[in-house]
């Protein structure tokens, strides 16, 4: 909202996690191969025994899931990281502490791991407990953002 008058300065209202943005195109992008991946280890059922190899078919499938998925989310991050850069510069005039670009760079790393973790726990066979490692990390990419635009 613009100044009433010119003696007052523009003060942005507060950053807030973007429930679109933050929450739900992280998750979907990480839910769709996902749900290939797991569809598709039906299929190659057997294959955590020792000595069983894929099929060609399969890891070729597994591949074409597996590198749009990945960049997909890096493209979304780094859009998310600009997005946050800019936001950071408006409200900090132009110099926003270490800290804060520190934070911005962790919840890419942190949502990167989330992706990754969600996605090999699928893919591979026997590697679900990477599960595990996907709601932490993807609190920590939240809780990054938060930090980031604490009190802004």
């Amino acid at each position: 909202m613009p100044p009433k008058n010119a003696d007052q300065a523009y003060v942005p209202p507060p950053y807030r996690v973007s429930q679109f943005w933050d929450i739900c195109v992280p998750v979907t992008i990480a839910s769709v191969p996902a749900v290939f991946f797991f569809l598709h280890g039906l299929l190659d059922d057997g294959m955590d025994k020792p000595g069983a190899e894929p099929s060609r078919g399969a890891i070729i499938l597994r591949m074409a899931l597996f590198i749009p998925g990945f960049l997909g989310m890096v493209l979304v991050g780094l859009a998310r990281l600009d997005h946050g850069t800019k936001q950071l510069s408006i409200r900090t005039n132009g110099n926003p502490p270490v800290w804060r670009k520190l934070a911005l760079i962790f919840s890419l790393f942190w949502i990167l791991l989330f992706d990754v973790s969600s996605n090999l726990a699928t893919t591979l066979t026997g590697a679900g407990p990477l599960f595990i490692l996907s709601a932490p990390a993807f609190i920590a990419y939240l809780a990054c953002i938060r930090v980031a635009f604490h009190k802004l």
